[in-house]
């Protein structure tokens, strides 16, 4: 990659457990997984970390269960008990962004700047209801007008971009998400524009196609060309070479 590339693995977990995947988590890790009382839920928890944790080796060169999580200090209070992720070793680590739903996890790497990256699993729900919780007054009447099965998906399109911006901003959701405007109504990359954090206040944010049942989007800072984000599909299954 170079120093403006981003790159995004999109990868189908396993529907059960593996050894070989729990193998790669560390402690804490392993701890999160034990809370898990579905064993549906605890394999794509385990799945999903292994995933992160190997896509990262494969772009760092080290392997998968070296890697050392840490967190970055939170742009919104200062605390660094719950910021971003971040990788503490090996150093000099890129940023990256994870996400997972369902059977589906969405990982994304930058070497030069922040990121977010988000997916969601698409599912009925509210969406008056919800639309009023999250969208702003513009988005809202766009989904709201459309029919149903329409409506629904421009929802879920106007969701993962503004959780891949809450996130590449560090704040996730806690922030007030209705007053990020994500345009559900155009085809991506959209200009958004978010003043929360310290960081960049302009973001792009383009969509990434997950196939269907879902939706997907990333977030980088200021404008970037979507030459510059290269995708691949992975099964959590392949075993790539360094990546033990």
């Amino acid at each position: 990659m170079t120093g403006t590339d981003a790159h995004v693995w999109t990868v189908s977990l396993p529907a059960s457990e593996t050894p070989a995947d729990l193998a790669l988590l560390d402690d804490a890790e392993r701890a999160r997984a034990d809370r898990y009382r579905r064993a549906q839920d605890r394999a794509s928890f385990v799945g999903g970390r292994a995933a992160l944790r190997r896509a990262l080796a494969e772009h760092l060169g080290v392997g998968a269960a070296t890697i050392v999580w840490g967190r970055a200090t939170c742009p919104g209070c200062g605390s660094d008990r719950h910021g971003p992720p971040r990788v503490v070793s090996p150093p000099m680590a890129p940023a990256f962004s994870f996400s997972r739903s369902g059977r589906r996890a969405l990982v994304a790497v930058s070497p030069s700047g922040p990121v977010g990256a988000d997916i969601e699993t698409t599912r009925p729900l509210d969406v008056r209801e919800t639309a009023r919780q999250c969208l702003s007054p513009t988005e809202a009447a766009h989904v709201l007008g459309l029919p149903p099965e329409e409506g629904l998906q421009a929802f879920h399109r106007a969701w993962v971009r503004k959780e891949a911006v809450a996130k590449a901003v560090g704040v996730g959701i806690a922030m007030d998400l209705r007053t990020l405007d994500v345009r559900p109504d155009r085809v991506g990359p959209v200009g958004v524009r978010c003043a929360a954090g310290a960081g960049p206040s302009t973001w792009t944010v383009t969509d990434v196609d997950v196939g269907a049942g879902a939706a997907a989007a990333l977030a980088l800072p200021g404008t970037r060309p979507t030459a510059s984000i290269h995708t691949r599909s992975v099964g959590i299954l392949e075993r790539r070479k360094g990546t033990r």
